[in-house]
């Protein structure tokens, strides 16, 4: 197994930048690949559509494998060269990890951050790389929520001296300006009621 340490690796990412890129031409599904290989256990393997746009990397660091695709994000994986097989070729797996592994992740971006040239496609991996480590970093120093300690349940509220009791019916409050305004109503409605009868007998 190779040495994955972050220097290792900037020393792979440096390797890198300095092959020439190989382009292919489109293939079924329109995208064409560019390949950066270098022997220094460092690749980068790009599908590009017809208006230069890169729709897909995957980056090999030594070990360390990393997979990029537009709308998903970043994954994670790990490189089993396998022993030599009949014809004297190590077979390559690439092994998905279940999850993002954040020290792999880690690595990849602060190896990659070495580069300054103007390659466009190691640039372009460069800040996928960092985009998912800034993430990562604030979904780690995101203090989680507050939570408030349960109250203890409130005591049944005892009535006050002379406040009715809650199953108690309290009888109307009747003001005594409210009674003399409805006597007042009671006596003149009575009054009009004796003058439409009169004027009907006498009529």
């Amino acid at each position: 197994m190779a040495d994955s340490s972050v220097e290792t690796l900037k020393t792979a990412v440096q390797a890198l930048y300095r092959v020439h890129a190989v382009e292919g031409p489109p293939g079924e599904n329109g995208l064409r690949t560019v390949w950066h290989l270098c022997p220094d256990g460092a690749e980068l393997l790009s599908l590009v559509d017809d208006e230069g746009r890169v729709q897909r990397q995957e980056l090999t660091l030594l070990d360390d494998h990393y997979i990029w695709a537009s709308g998903q994000g970043v994954l994670t994986a790990s490189v089993d060269r396998g022993s030599a097989n009949v014809v004297g070729r190590a077979s390559v797996v690439v092994k998905a990890d279940p999850q993002l592994v954040p020290n792999r992740l880690l690595r990849a971006a602060v190896a990659m951050g070495t580069y300054t040239g103007q390659d466009r496609y190691i640039l372009h991996m460069q800040r996928v790389l960092a985009l998912a480590r800034e993430g990562l970093e604030m979904s780690v120093q995101r203090p989680s929520e507050p939570t408030l300690p349960a109250l203890p349940p409130a005591a049944p509220a005892q009535p006050a001296f002379g406040a009715p009791l809650p199953d108690e019916v309290v009888p109307p409050v009747v003001r005594e300006s409210e009674g003399l305004m409805m006597v007042a109503v009671l006596a003149l409605g009575l009054l009009v009621g004796v003058g439409i009868l009169a004027l009907i007998l006498l009529g």
